[in-house]
Formats: structure tokens, sequence, C-alpha cells
């Protein structure tokens, strides 16, 4: 999990962060999975009072997050790539 909050803040700080669609949503999801899964982690193995079902919905939670932060790249990364339109031309796949 840390690893990919570190590479997430690299990314963030590439030439391609402007732009990013939803970063401040994709760092929410990530703080909130950072303090879930200690949490439920903790209450399902160490006291016993939780279920699987709290730790699951957490890994779900980070895994939306990281799902969040790669599309945002990719998106970062197509834009970058594609640039903006420039004298009336524009990139068109066929």
């Amino acid at each position: 999990m840390y690893s990919s909050r570190r590479l997430y803040l690299k990314l963030s700080r590439h030439p391609g962060a402007p732009d990013l669609r939803y970063p401040v949503v994709t760092a929410l999801l990530h703080l909130h999975a950072f303090l879930l899964l200690p949490l439920f982690h903790h209450l399902w193995i160490g006291t016993g009072t939780g279920n699987a079902n709290f730790f699951y919905a957490s890994t779900l939670v980070f895994c939306l997050a990281n799902g969040g932060a790669l599309l945002d790249c990719v998106w970062a990364g197509l834009r970058v790539a594609i640039g903006e339109e420039k004298d009336g031309w524009v990139v068109a796949q066929e």
C-alpha cells in the first residue's frame, strides 16, 4: 500500500499533473483506505469484534483508489501525448 501512494505522489509531480481530472478525489480515497485498513485489521484480528466483511470493504476502497489513480494517470498521459488543438488541427484516430 505504501508503494502505490508513493508512486501516485511521484506521478503528481509529472508534467502531466495539471491534466489530472480528479486528483483530490483519488488522494482522499487513498487517505480513506490508509486509515481504514489498519483499523479494520485491528478490529478483526486484534480484538475479534469485527469480521471479514469490514476488511473486505476497506480493500475494495483501496482497489477503487488505485483504479482511479491509474485512470487519472492514463488520461493525463494521453493529454500530454496528444496535446491541445493547434492552428485548427486536431489529432484524430482512424
